[in-house]
């Protein structure tokens, strides 16, 4: 994620004056739950500058954020995002969806994060390298990986563990796998999309500035994180956030992420607006693609109320808009079936005169999906209307 910009409310006062750096990591796992030393965890210090009452979200919040800003060079934006998806491990076993954290850029700062996060996150391992074959050993706990060479048989498996439910077989036994995950991938993301994945770069960025965190935090951020879980579970089990303004998949890595943000409105629409801004960015990568070509001509056409469009028409429209642009090259009928066949808009035999997309209630719902991930709201509101009506 690039430098994404919201504003936040002020902090509380204890919040405000403290940078916060590393939790006491948690090491026991109790019985089908991630670890967390619920049961032997100290009170605070009574001298602490932490307030001794549970925190509110926005505390919690501000003491993770102060934390991961002290101890790496990440830009505001992608340590806000980073102490989004902390707190969000502490709620694993409430969360349909549990986003993963998919790390790019340089392996030392890298391994910063990855260590930091290794303090603040529930039930918490640093891992070098994953294979299926690992889960076994390490289900339900919350997943630190560094695999800069990751495959994508892993990525699509790191996937499939953000959904919860889903179980793999291992010699005979049924494993529910599913947990948080933040994996370092290396410098080149590009073949190794995984499913609810948030991408945050660590290339350090210009204004960042690494503090020395005070001593306090050791002492006292597993109590309050812990508080926080046990106070709040149950109403983050109700899975009450529902965001608007995002893509479908978004919109399940926010509303999982907001889910755990309670009772701080305030927070939640700033995690929506970054979101947001980032489903803009993406659109506006894509918008250059072949596959936002065909997306928009297969739109364009689906105007004229014809029940199925040959492929060959559609290559028309795509050319036509190639050539208007004076940018890309032309694609044949048949590059264009293979795309559409890749954006999940699978083509058939309609007669002899060739293969084409039939305009039924499904490729339509598909085609409005598409619409808002490759051509943006605008031009999606102008042709929304005219396709929903068929």
């Amino acid at each position: 994620m690039n430098e994404l910009q919201t504003n936040f409310p002020p902090a509380t006062e204890a919040a405000s004056t403290a940078s916060l750096s590393g939790a006491k990591n948690l090491e026991k796992a109790p019985a089908n739950t991630p670890p967390a030393h619920e049961s032997t965890a100290s009170a605070p210090d009574t001298q602490s500058s932490l307030p001794p009452q549970p925190s509110k979200a926005f505390e919690i919040f501000t003491w993770i954020k102060h934390t991961i800003g002290a101890q790496t060079h990440l830009s505001e934006a992608n340590t806000t995002v980073a102490a989004f998806w902390v707190i969000s491990t502490w709620f694993q076993e409430a969360l349909t969806v549990l986003p993963c954290l998919a790390i790019i850029g340089p392996a030392h700062e890298a391994t910063e994060l990855l260590r930091v996060l290794h303090d603040l996150c529930r039930g918490s391992l640093l891992l070098a390298g994953f294979r299926r074959g690992d889960l076994k050993d390490v289900s339900r706990r919350t997943l630190l990986i560094s695999e800069p060479n990751l495959t994508n048989q892993t990525a699509a498996l790191l996937g499939n563990l953000t959904n919860s439910g889903f179980m793999i077989v291992e010699q005979r036994s049924y494993l529910y796998c599913h947990s948080s995950n933040a994996i370092y991938i290396g410098d080149n993301p590009t073949i190794k999309r995984i499913q609810h994945a948030i991408y945050i770069d660590v290339t350090p960025a210009l204004d960042a500035e690494k503090g020395i965190p005070p001593e306090w935090v050791h002492r006292n951020i597993e109590y309050h994180l812990i508080k926080y879980r046990e106070n709040n579970l149950a109403q983050v089990r109700r899975l009450e956030f529902n965001p608007r303004g995002v893509s479908p998949e978004t919109g399940a890595i926010v509303k999982a992420l907001g889910n755990c943000i309670v009772d701080s409105p305030a927070l939640q629409a700033a995690l929506v607006s970054i979101f947001t801004m980032h489903d803009r960015q993406r659109i506006s990568e894509r918008q250059d693609t072949a596959e936002a070509l065909v997306v928009e001509a297969v739109v364009a056409l689906s105007k004229r109320g014809a029940e199925h469009l040959y492929a060959r028409e559609i290559a028309v429209e795509v050319n036509r808009l190639v050539e208007t642009r004076g940018e890309g090259s032309k694609l044949s009928p048949e590059k264009v079936g293979h795309r559409m066949r890749r954006l999940g808009l699978p083509t058939c035999r309609l007669s002899q005169a060739g293969n084409g997309l039939v305009m039924d209630k499904e490729t339509i719902k598909r085609l409005q999906t598409l619409s808002g991930m490759y051509i943006g709201e605008d031009l999606l509101a102008k042709t929304e209307t005219s396709i929903a009506s068929k």
